[in-house]
């Protein structure tokens, strides 16, 4: 009876560490990995602009821009200073988009060439929409109004930033 119990205990031991055994820990590793990615899943579907380094800082530039002027909106409606908001909405209103040496950067960076046509439209309105804040501020029209239009500006950013994306070349 002692040689069956042993017996029973030394299968059993040789079957905890056969389990163990590396081969065995390999073979559960593989199991449970994923297997290795055959194409590139992109995660961001938006149209990636095809920019180098130097276009990249152009269009990243006029949009820091573009955010600190709807900031001094903002502020100076707050705080009832038409000026203020006159000021901020023309820095990047059509009138300051395009001068001479602005165009003269357009074209050397040849911007024309890279970015879809789409996002030239709604950069080109948000340029008009912001010379026309400034024209409100202007002629004394109702801050609410003014809010309203930089409310409905602002829907030109967010479809701009949902449809590209712009990587680091």
């Amino acid at each position: 009876m002692k040689n069956i119990y042993a017996g029973a205990i030394v299968i059993g031991l040789f079957g905890v560490l056969s389990a163990c055994a590396p081969q065995s820990t390999e073979k559960k590793i593989a199991e449970v990995a994923p297997t290795p990615i055959q194409e590139t899943v992109r995660l961001d579907e938006r149209e990636i602009l095809p920019l180098n380094q130097m276009q990249r800082q152009q269009v990243l530039g006029e949009m820091r821009g573009l955010l600190v002027a709807t900031q001094g909106v903002i502020e100076g409606l707050a705080n009832d200073d038409m000026e203020m908001v006159a000021d901020a909405a023309n820095a990047v209103s059509m009138k300051a988009h395009g001068t001479v040496e602005n165009k003269q950067n357009m074209k050397r960076l040849k911007m024309g060439r890279v970015l879809p046509p789409e996002f030239r439209q709604l950069g080109r309105g948000v340029h008009v929409a912001f010379g026309e804040m400034a024209q409100m501020a202007t002629d004394g029209k109702p801050a609410k109004d003014i809010q309203l239009k930089l409310a409905d500006t602002m829907n030109s950013c967010v479809a701009c930033h949902a449809a590209y994306q712009i990587p680091n070349p």
